[in-house]
């Protein structure tokens, strides 16, 4: 039979890259299947992914009954939760733990885990959706002890995706964008998260050489001007600058997360994120630096920064 992999967030990026890699490894005849859990498996993009033939399965990261349904006869699972759908960091933590209970409880071979350091224990400031990981990190750590429930943690570095989306650059002129990252010079580790998805694969099919091992993944690390000075000579005319906004002036510009993403920039500046191109390139030997992903993706984002006003 099959190895069933059963993927949290399945229609999200960190979830949907998981999908795409585990599809492609049975297209290519290997021994998996993939459950892929939503909350919705009845909208467009779960009717999707079954028409791609996925078991896909509703689940409610907040009903034990719910993930031990979602994760029953489960080889693998790949877990990551999402702290921006409710801005709590305790109910993060609770789901988190709920599954790894579950999947402990379960027999599951090999658990996953899409983590983050703890900010508040490494810098002294506080950021929820880093910290609330971090914390199911430490509570995986204690599963350890009884060797029942095997496990890798995969950190993501900052998804080259959220550049044209959810951190777009404001438009000062005609084919002029600016961005406000305030990474003071700092280079910043980037990845395309659907390539994440990839590296969990390539743990997946190394289980032994992965166990109870923490990897944190990156396809470049550059600073944002060069970003920007790669994003330019790619889309050009589009020209594209660097603020230098500092992280005191982000916090305060006021939107919904502007202090807790500033507070994560603030760690990406002085926390020092472990995030090892090498060994992302080891687990997923396709994985691309910035300069190849823009060239490869132009017109993608061609037409995301034309839509930006």
């Amino acid at each position: 039979m099959p190895k069933v992999i059963t993927v949290f967030g399945a229609t999200g990026g960190q979830g949907g890259g998981v999908v795409s890699a585990l599809l492609k490894a049975i297209e290519r005849g290997e021994d998996y299947a993939v459950r892929a859990v939503t909350r919705s498996p009845d909208g467009p993009k779960g009717q999707d992914l079954k028409s791609k033939g996925c078991e896909v399965v509703k689940c409610d990261m907040d009903d034990k009954e719910s993930v031990e349904h979602a994760v029953s006869g489960s080889y693998g699972v790949f877990l990551v939760t999402n702290y921006w759908e409710h801005f709590s960091k305790e109910k993060e933590i609770d789901q988190g733990k709920r599954v790894v209970d579950v999947c402990e409880e379960l027999g599951v071979k090999h658990l996953i885990y899409s983590g983050l350091e703890n900010v508040k224990k490494s810098i002294g400031i506080d950021c929820g959706h880093f910290d609330s990981k971090g914390i199911v990190e430490e509570y995986l750590h204690t599963k350890k002890l009884k060797e029942r429930l095997p496990f890798t943690i995969i950190r993501f570095s900052f998804y080259f995706n959220n550049l044209p989306t959810m951190m777009k650059p404001r438009k000062t002129a005609e084919n002029t964008f600016v961005y406000d990252i305030p990474m003071l010079d700092v280079p910043m580790d980037g990845i395309d998260v659907k390539q994440g998805g990839e590296c969990v694969y390539g743990i997946l099919e190394n289980p032994d050489a992965y166990r109870y091992k923490t990897i944190g993944v990156s396809g470049d690390k550059i600073t944002i001007q060069q970003y920007c000075d790669i994003l330019s000579k790619h889309l050009s005319p589009k020209k594209f600058e660097d603020s230098k906004i500092t992280l005191d002036v982000y916090r305060g510009l006021g939107f919904p997360g502007a202090v807790e993403i500033g507070n994560m920039f603030e760690f990406y500046v002085r926390g020092k994120p472990d995030r090892d191109r090498t060994a992302t390139k080891k687990l997923n030997p396709e994985i691309q630096r910035f300069d190849v992903w823009v060239k490869e993706n132009k017109e993608m984002l061609e037409e995301a920064y034309s839509k930006i006003e």
